[in-house]
């Protein structure tokens, strides 16, 4: 985040004394506001992880993703919005949405009539959000959507069901791009600060290992990497413009090495040796 100054004095100081106040001043308000601003800093506006399920190179994976939101300024805070998130994989990890069958139900389809609008083969995943709308008067400030994940071409189709408005069924899709996800969130009214949207407080979701006729719907890659795990990095990017991004490690298994010969085994083999060698007729 960057901090801009504004201009200095409107008006002109007289003496040496005033000017000297107003430098002082000046310069403590400024060392308030970098340390403000570094303490906010280390304040992220999510916390958790996304993670394979599976910790064998090269074999078909869940996926299970666990986040927290929160506000910088104040733990009882309404957080801020996600409007976008994007998910890139460790190289050559893949998802393949030409194994499950799929699901071409439209958004209209899918806010009718929910996750019945899919066929139930279709399914890949589950999850649910609790979203914070700040609300202070009848309605919940904290309410709770259950959501179904369905594979189609290229894209993840999510459709919710809100535990308190069973009509509010929102649908979004996650692209499916070469090593990376990207899904824009619906924005739904809510109570600010900070924004007038209501903002996530805990995102969970999870898929299960997938595969039809020997082919993955998920893999993880084909190898692990020295340090035994592989990186995921997930951009968040809020309605007021910020992104921040969250390195997730996923744990891997490193081959075994070789087990050692015995040398002490194989001296005595050679020793036994040359005594033949040397024992007369």
């Amino acid at each position: 985040m960057c901090f801009h100054a504004a201009p200095g004095g409107g008006y002109e100081l007289r003496g040496n004394r005033k000017r000297i106040a107003t430098a002082s001043t000046a310069a403590m308000a400024a060392a308030m506001m970098a340390a403000g601003a570094a303490a906010h800093a280390t304040v992220p506006r999510q916390v958790g992880s996304l993670r394979y399920t599976s910790t064998v190179p090269g074999a078909s994976t869940g996926l299970a993703l666990d986040f927290k939101f929160q506000n910088p300024d104040g733990p009882g805070l309404k957080p801020h919005t996600v409007k976008t998130l994007v998910v890139h994989a460790p190289p050559g990890g893949a998802i393949d949405t030409t194994v499950p069958p799929q699901c071409h139900a439209s958004d209209a389809e899918l806010m009718a009539l929910g996750p019945s609008a899919c066929p139930a083969e279709t399914k890949v995943g589950q999850a649910y959000a609790i979203s914070d709308t700040g609300s202070s008067g009848p309605f919940p400030r904290y309410t709770r959507t259950d959501i179904t994940e369905f594979n189609n071409q290229d894209e993840v189709v999510a459709v919710g069901v809100n535990e308190d408005i069973p009509a509010l069924k929102p649908v979004d899709r996650t692209k499916i791009e070469g090593d990376h996800t990207t899904t824009n969130f619906p924005l739904f009214p809510g109570g600010p600060p900070p924004e007038p949207y209501s903002a996530f407080r805990e995102l969970h979701f999870s898929f299960s290992p997938y595969a039809r006729a020997g082919r993955p719907y998920n893999h993880t890659p084909p190898t692990c990497p020295s340090v035994g795990y592989w990186r995921m990095v997930l951009d968040f990017t809020y309605v007021d413009g910020v992104t921040e991004s969250v390195n997730s490690d996923s744990p891997c298994q490193r081959p075994k090495p070789p087990a050692k010969k015995h040398r002490k085994h194989r001296k005595h083999h050679h020793r036994r040796h040359r005594e033949r060698e040397d024992s007369p007729d």
